[in-house]
């Protein structure tokens, strides 16, 4: 780790990323609030924010070929540019009354569409600044330090919220430019390869390699049932921290009291990481999965019993998200032990685009639910949704038989 941060700019992409991603955890609070304290829908609030989920995932098809084929730095540095200006915009605009909410919400979801851009670029840049050896190290780092910047983005949110809309919003922007200056340039970025190949061929290429890898997903019976549980799963884990924004909002709450309530989770998921890497050594990654999800699934729950409680959901979300780092260790590990070096890129995103589809669903149905039958039926339904998932987890054989980490190498 020690010489892995002493290249500049590796420094400088960790700075960047932790500031980008601290505004979009910020803006995972905000914007909820200022919807619903502006409109009074719950519905709407969470139309807007399924929509900006919609419109990532959408833009995640092509992000990572458009970053193949521009350097991953000016990608970065002119998407962060851009968030940093529509969240400026956004500020302006509340300073008017009778700002239309419609461009509002509009420029919400350009901006939350924008961040397909980031996970790409990332991980292009560690790639030609990090040296194969501190691969692993840098990988670690991106993980916790997302986390991280969920866990402070979320309450710091709240409390500048308190302070005025307008303050948070400038402060994402503030954010999100910096991130754009520090940015490494070109000339901190070793190019492992020259961009001399055909256009037209390349764009085949691309075309070919993302066919390819749908195409070994779902013809793999582990990796087509963990895409299955996945798209299932990301229903509940995508509603369950709106619903209680709405929820608690709509009762009065201070809105840092609903940025603690949404870090906290994040927070258990940070401290069950410690503790995921050795359970993947231990217990056999089906089972391991299986038990994360039921274990989120008893915490959703639980859920619908303190929901109105604020030191109970803050602890209870706590325990819901300590298996969570065990669940996607299981899946990432499993992926990368079966899938050939050549196909990883195209595969993770074959396995990562299904999974996620469904989520603006989920989204939308915080606020829906919200608003047509209050907090507990629709938690209720979010808890019956996990256990449905967890429920694959039992029945499906092939994901039954995944062994443990160590046995993997014999897996067909």
């Amino acid at each position: 780790m020690p010489s892995l941060m002493r290249v500049p700019g590796y420094q400088r992409l960790v700075c960047a990323m932790a500031l980008n991603q601290t505004g979009y955890a910020m803006a995972a609070v905000v914007v909820p609030l200022l919807i619903f304290d502006v409109t009074g829908n719950p519905t709407l609030t969470g139309l807007v924010s399924g929509l900006g989920t919609g419109a990532l995932v959408l833009l995640s098809l092509l992000s990572g070929a458009v970053t193949d084929r521009l350097h991953a730095s000016r990608v970065l540095r002119v998407v962060a540019l851009t968030q940093a200006i529509v969240w400026f915009v956004i500020a302006g605009l509340l300073t008017f009354e009778g700002a239309s909410i419609w461009l509002i919400a509009g420029l919400v979801i350009f901006a939350a569409a924008l961040g397909a851009f980031d996970a790409p670029s990332e991980q292009s840049l560690i790639k030609k600044i990090v040296a194969p050896n501190d691969l692993g190290s840098a990988n670690a780092v991106a993980h916790g330090r997302e986390s991280a910047a969920e866990v402070l983005g979320g309450p710091f949110a709240g409390f500048l919220y308190a302070i005025g809309p307008q303050v948070a919003v400038i402060v994402q922007g503030v954010a999100h430019g910096i991130a754009s200056i520090l940015v490494p340039p070109k000339t901190l970025v070793s190019r492992n390869r020259e961009s001399t190949e055909d256009d037209d061929a390349y764009s085949s290429s691309i075309i070919k390699a993302a066919a390819d890898g749908f195409r070994f997903v779902f013809s793999h019976p582990g990796l087509r049932g963990i895409t299955l549980v996945a798209a299932v799963a990301n229903i509940p884990m995508s509603a369950f921290i709106l619903l209680l924004i709405l929820s608690f909002r709509a009762s009065g709450n201070s809105a840092f009291i609903i940025g603690l309530i949404s870090a906290s989770f994040g927070l258990g998921v940070i401290v069950g990481s410690f503790f995921a890497g050795e359970l993947t050594k231990r217990i056999a990654l089906g089972r391991l999965g299986a038990l994360a999800l039921a274990f989120f699934s008893g915490g959703l729950l639980l859920l619908t019993v303190v929901n109105h409680n604020v030191v109970a959901t803050i602890v209870v979300l706590f325990i819901a998200g300590l298996p969570l780092a065990s669940f996607n260790s299981a899946i990432g590990a499993y992926t990368a032990a079966v899938t050939p070096e050549s196909q990883m890129g195209a595969v993770t995103t074959a396995s990562t685009v299904p999974g996620i589809f469904l989520m603006p669903l989920g989204i939308f149905f915080a606020g829906f639910g919200f608003d047509q039958w209050g907090v507990t039926t629709s938690m209720s339904i979010l808890a019956a949704v996990s256990a449905a998932a967890t429920a694959l987890t039992f029945v499906h054989a092939p994901l039954r038989a995944i062994p443990l980490l160590s046995e993997l190498d014999d897996q067909p």
